[in-house]
């Protein structure tokens, strides 16, 4: 750790001074592939045909284990903390190279644009198979967050797209004519807001809706419309019949304004997160020999769940465990520029070097004796 340390705050530091958005984290794909080169991690570029995702490997053999390494920003910044991830995840892989261990595999997985946005949105989804295939049997998974922590819920989501189209026609000359669309997407959107009060309340059901387009002037009757609409619950099943409720309603709302609606679902349904009580009871129980109190895997799971993420869809192929890393107050508020500039503080990076080492412990007794936890 004492050897790594320099470079993996380098790294923390110059992703998180260089942020890119989902799909497009050209330089800081390229800084970490460039790095783990320099140890002798064996690096697959491009992986998956996605041009910022790789595949890192150390050792050989069975068992096999993973760690996840993201690396992608939001529009204001790292505001997600995504460069500790990204250091999180080098500096374990590396650790490894360095030491050795005694038999296994350590995976490294570069995942990109795990915020949902371009052509690799939530690319873990299309990782998660593929990595079930190489016979890797636990996945481990590091976030920043106000307290340290292990497990807990994420919800499943679904994004659909609604677009509405009627007529464009002046307003005051040939009202007539037209055909609103706007006003087809706003009585959508009142409808799939009152949604929300009837739907099942241990569902942890949250909707939430945004008009992404209505028009040009306001001396022109819209003729196109869209609205942009996410369902979120702990139960993926729920969130798609939820989803055709939403589009019954779209299709009323065109109907009594004369206008037709199409939807689409716009980038992959992520799914909820399954819960490994095995592997998250070793990752706590090694997160405590360095830190005097952590949440518990059962106080962070009886917690109503708030945010979604691609790292679920990996949890329901193969045990998984996240370990939430204190960057700041507790409360800290996600995707906020408090939460950036936490992210990039001096302090942070004792947590982060923290977590390398719990992590590196926890896999070392897991590639050592399997009887931790159940095998998938």
């Amino acid at each position: 750790m004492e050897e790594l340390s320099s470079e993996i705050k380098e790294i923390s530091r110059f992703i998180h001074s260089h942020p890119e958005l989902g799909s497009e984290e050209h330089q800081a794909y390229s800084l970490l592939v460039s790095k783990l080169k320099t140890h002798g991690v064996d690096v697959t570029e491009n992986y998956l045909g996605m041009d910022t995702a790789f595949l890192g490997r150390v050792g050989q053999g069975e068992p096999k284990v993973a760690v996840f390494a993201e690396y992608d920003a939001l529009p204001n910044g790292h505001a997600c903390g995504h460069n500790l991830i990204g250091a999180w995840a080098f500096g374990v892989a590396c650790a490894f190279a360095k030491s050795g261990f005694p038999k296994g595999t350590v995976y490294i997985v570069g995942s990109p644009a795990e915020e949902g946005r371009g052509k690799y949105a939530s690319s873990k989804v299309a990782m998660a198979p593929k990595l079930k295939e190489l016979g890797i049997e636990a996945t481990f998974y590091a976030h920043p967050m106000g307290e340290w922590g292990v497990g807990g819920g994420l919800l499943a989501i679904t994004r659909v797209g609604f677009v509405f189209k009627g007529k464009d026609a002046h307003t005051a000359a040939s009202p007539e004519h037209g055909l609103n669309a706007l006003d087809a997407a706003v009585d959508f959107y009142i409808q799939v807001r009152m949604m929300r009060t009837m739907v099942r309340r241990d569902k942890d059901v949250i909707i939430g809706a945004v008009i992404v387009q209505g028009g040009v002037a306001p001396n022109i009757i819209p003729g196109k419309a869209e609205v942009w609409l996410d369902i979120r619950g702990n139960d993926s099943q729920y969130v798609k019949e939820l989803v055709e409720k939403a589009k019954t309603i779209a299709e009323g709302a065109a109907k009594m304004t004369g206008c037709t609606v199409q939807s689409s679902e716009l980038g992959t349904t992520l799914e909820s997160m399954k819960r490994h009580p095995e592997l998250e009871e070793l990752c706590y129980r090694h997160a405590l020999e360095y830190l005097p109190k952590a949440t518990t895997p059962d106080q962070g799971w009886a917690r109503f769940p708030v945010a979604s993420g691609d790292i679920t869809n990996v949890s329901q192929l193969i045990p998984t465990a996240n370990l939430f890393i204190k960057i700041g107050p507790e409360g800290l508020a996600g995707h906020s520029d408090e939460w950036r500039e936490c992210a990039g503080s001096v302090e942070v990076e004792e947590a982060l070097l923290t977590s390398i080492a719990i992590a590196y412990d926890l896999i070392s007794e897991y590639l050592s004796s399997r009887t931790a936890v159940r095998k998938p």
